[in-house]
């Protein structure tokens, strides 16, 4: 019997095993040529592999491997979520596990990730997720597409560069792509089961500690479940007590660490669209400099944290600080809707521009650079609309499988398990686009990608369908 299963998904496991061991060979590659220790523009040692907001992620990961190390347990060892959680546990439980050390000591004290150091154990892991995960959904996908369709998926989300780059980096992408296909192949499997949806609201939570960009996207999944399902309340019921068992673990654990309760990392929240656009917003309302109406931000800022007694190391503080940040940003989109609706629009624009090369072009770019900090848009945008080809490739034929699924609601013909299922992917795409699209960083578009796949499939088909049909 087992025999005769595998017989029938012979090209879905052919697909798999080619793509997960050209992953392990791009890993290998990434490894030899960019684990590497640098100097920057400052002075400062770094690692070419593992640079800007992936180093944040070890040096969090160190102090969790520590804190085993001297013996404390798990729970007390796990950090606040301040930036990257779940990632810096998998790294610094892995590095304990194997009795490595992470860092190592150059001159003037400065500490920089080793080289050479067994990072490919961590990279083969997450190699061997993301593909045992896309096998056991291509089972369901199966049961529920009976033609050829399912072939052309498993062969996008097995091979797609722009998915196939990130497992063989160390950007939390592939485990959260990883969780994404999780939640799908639970969703396809039965969506009126207690256990399934229980386990898919812990995924939701895992995804939420593994970039809390994911804290609401539970929205789009209680949306699709509310049209599927019969007992809506056990349904509900089951899949929030899944995703809460991750928050409530994730917030007590603030608590212990720093006596305050809070979900969203605090970093981000500080350091997120206040930081980088209120000042744009500001400039172009009062038709100054943005570098002057950043210094009357600053000002107003500093004046508040001065009469408030803010200390920013406080994480009460920092939360009140975050709230005063939001309402001014608020305050700006509000006085200045034109200029922020284009602004929003050309930012993502920019991001859904797919790049099969992001993680590559990455090793390069050195944030102490003279050209980053003088002119950031184009050091960081040097090959951006070289792949804007590609990119028109991959969206005509997603737009031709989007049309087919209009068609089929506004003619108001009967829809399918997979129709039901491509409607709650258009609301995956929009989900990320709404909660990301201002930052304008293709990276933030990646899990539009799984989705994207089902789209991009069925209008392939469809003009491959109707050209087979042409010529005969």
């Amino acid at each position: 019997m087992l025999h005769k299963k595998l017989k029938n998904k012979k090209f879905e496991i052919t697909i798999i095993l080619l793509a997960t061991i050209l992953s392990l060979f791009l890993a290998s590659y990434n490894l030899n040529k960019f684990d590497k220790i640098k100097i920057n523009f400052d002075g400062r040692y770094y690692n070419q592999l593992l640079y800007a907001d992936l180093g944040a992620t070890w040096h969090i990961a160190e102090k969790f491997r520590k804190n085993l190390k001297e013996k404390k347990n798990f729970f007390d060892s796990v950090p606040e979520y301040r930036r990257f959680l779940l990632p810096s546990i998998i790294v610094g439980y892995y590095y304990y596990l194997i009795d490595k050390e992470i860092f190592e000591k150059k001159e003037n004290n400065q500490i920089v990730i080793k080289e050479k150091n067994y990072k490919f154990g961590l990279l083969i892991i997450q190699i061997l997720i993301y593909y045992l995960s896309l096998f056991f959904f291509s089972c369901e996908l199966k049961k529920i597409v009976k033609n050829n369709l399912s072939k052309y998926i498993i062969i996008f989300l097995a091979l797609e560069p722009s998915l196939l780059q990130w497992h063989s980096s160390f950007w939390s992408e592939s485990l959260f792509l990883s969780f994404m296909i999780i939640i799908f192949t639970l969703i396809l499997k039965a969506s009126n089961k207690l256990i399934i949806n229980l386990f898919v609201g812990f995924i939701l939570g895992l995804m939420f500690i593994q970039r809390g960009v994911s804290f609401l996207y539970i929205i789009p999944i209680i949306i699709y479940l509310f049209f599927v399902t019969k007992n809506k309340l056990k349904t509900f019921s089951s899949l929030l007590i899944g995703y809460l068992m991750i928050l409530i673990f994730v917030g007590v654990n603030n608590l212990k660490k720093t006596d305050h309760f809070f979900l969203l990392a605090l970093h981000h929240q500080y350091y997120s669209y206040y930081h980088y656009f209120a000042a744009d917003l500001l400039g172009d309302r009062k038709k100054i400099s943005e570098k002057k109406a950043s210094n009357i931000l600053s000002t107003e800022e500093e004046q508040w944290v001065k009469e408030n007694n803010i200390n920013i190391e406080n994480s009460k503080d920092l939360s009140k600080n975050i709230t005063y940040r939001n309402k001014i940003f608020l305050r700006e989109v509000l006085k200045n809707p034109i200029y922020f609706l284009k602004k929003i629009s050309k930012k993502i624009i920019t991001m859904c521009i797919i790049q099969p090369f992001w993680v590559n072009s990455h090793f390069y770019f050195d944030k102490t650079d003279p050209n980053a900090i003088e002119n950031p848009k184009e050091y960081y945008n040097k090959k951006i609309f070289k792949n804007i080809p590609y990119s028109i490739f991959i969206y005509i034929f997603s737009f031709v499988g989007i049309l087919k699924l209009f068609k089929k609601i506004v003619f108001k013909r009967k829809l399918n398990g997979f129709d039901k299922f491509l409607i709650l992917n258009f609301l995956s795409i929009f989900y990320f686009i709404a909660i990301s699209g201002l930052w304008g960083n293709p990276k933030y578009f990646t899990p539009c990608m799984i989705s994207i796949s089902f789209f991009f499939s069925s209008g392939f088909m469809q003009f491959q369908e109707k050209f087979i049909k042409k010529n005969n």
